[in-house]
């Protein structure tokens, strides 16, 4: 390769908007370059900070998460639990109004006695 086609290849490859008026030749390309680096640096460390960020929300919505099926869980237990007690409940109910009538029928059948 040429020096000629170096210094094109170089020059095609380089940032076209390094030129910064203020300064004068190489020194202000480098000054650029320079501060292109410090800014490409502060938008990772945003970035690194921002998925941190992330990560914590993702963690926290996890954890919700888990605690509500955990909640939901012990809600649908609780209500099984209700749902047999109200059907034993009622089992033990329906065998006491049997009872009852059976007792209001021995008391219909008794003889009847001389008071009026």
């Amino acid at each position: 390769m040429s020096v000629v086609n170096k210094q094109s290849t170089e020059n095609e490859m380089s940032p076209r908007n390094n030129h910064d008026p203020t300064s004068s030749g190489e020194s202000g390309n480098t000054n650029v370059q320079e501060a292109d680096l410090q800014e490409m640096e502060d938008v990772n460390q945003s970035l690194d900070a921002l998925s941190c960020a992330l990560d914590a929300v993702e963690q926290r919505t996890d954890d919700i998460l888990s605690q509500l099926r955990l909640l939901l869980d012990s809600n649908r237990e609780i209500r099984r639990q209700l749902a047999e007690e109200n059907e034993h409940n009622d089992d033990d109910n329906n065998d006491d109004d049997h009872h009852g009538d059976d007792e209001m029928e021995d008391i219909d059948n008794m003889p009847k006695s001389g008071v009026n």
